[in-house]
């Protein structure tokens, strides 16, 4: 009979360890395992979308909470196991890192499973409820547009999956959608500044200053090094 799953054997295999609060401080969730920190499922399994099982679970501490997602890769490829499709996704995710566009803390990446910080808001959520331009949030639309176009990605809508907390703007896709990195496409014409703007006028509540996103989208194609920005 086989033994039913559950998050905190999987905690505890991941991280090679007996218990469930070594685990979680191992993977770098928690700081440390003087106490036993509190899990709660926020949802089982579910599709999050073509590519990817998603199971959402939060961990409290003593002064701190921390909502986590577990994803599981289930892409179909024949040309490469579902463990090297999720090295490619971390490749693209380091290459964005690198340019300092903000993604969601990594735990762990491996086994065609990631653990990761969970984001709370999609950023067209955010955009549509309230009122007034934000160009903190719009610069940074323009900056990943930017990175995007620098490194040759061709992606599907790729500003609908950008997901916020508020603050910052963050990439959360690194699939098939987004696809690999083409240098013979780097820097040719402006169209995904032109889709960013579109897209931002379509969520937002005022149209985008195009003059300041055209400025923007251009510092960030130029190699200028970015600093202070990227997670890890």
């Amino acid at each position: 009979m086989a033994t039913p799953w559950t998050l905190e054997s999987e905690l505890c295999g991941l991280a090679e360890t007996a218990g469930v609060g070594e685990a979680l401080c191992r993977l770098g969730i928690v700081k440390g395992a003087e106490s036993e920190p509190r899990i709660e499922e926020l949802h089982g399994w579910v599709r999050g979308g073509a590519e990817t099982f998603i199971y959402r679970f939060r961990v409290a501490e003593r002064d701190t909470v921390h909502d986590v997602m577990l994803k599981a890769i289930v892409a179909f490829s024949t040309a490469r196991s579902l463990e090297e499709l999720g090295l490619e996704w971390l490749a693209r995710r380091r290459l964005l890192q690198a340019e300092g566009v903000w993604t969601p803390q990594l735990y762990y990446m491996g086994r065609a499973l990631i653990i990761e910080e969970f984001i709370p808001e999609a950023l067209s959520s955010h955009l549509r409820e309230r009122r007034g331009r934000n160009p903190h949030l719009e610069d940074q639309v323009i900056h990943y547009a930017a990175a995007l176009q620098k490194h040759g990605f061709s992606p599907l809508s790729p500003f609908h999956g950008l997901r916020t907390d508020g603050r910052n703007v963050f990439a959360v896709d690194f699939g098939q959608d987004l696809g690999p990195p083409k240098l013979s496409a780097r820097r040719r014409g402006r169209r995904l500044l032109r889709e960013a703007i579109e897209w931002l006028n379509s969520a937002g509540c005022e149209p985008v200053d195009e003059r300041r996103a055209a400025a923007v989208f251009a510092f960030h194609v130029a190699d200028e090094k970015i600093e202070g920005k990227a997670r890890v």
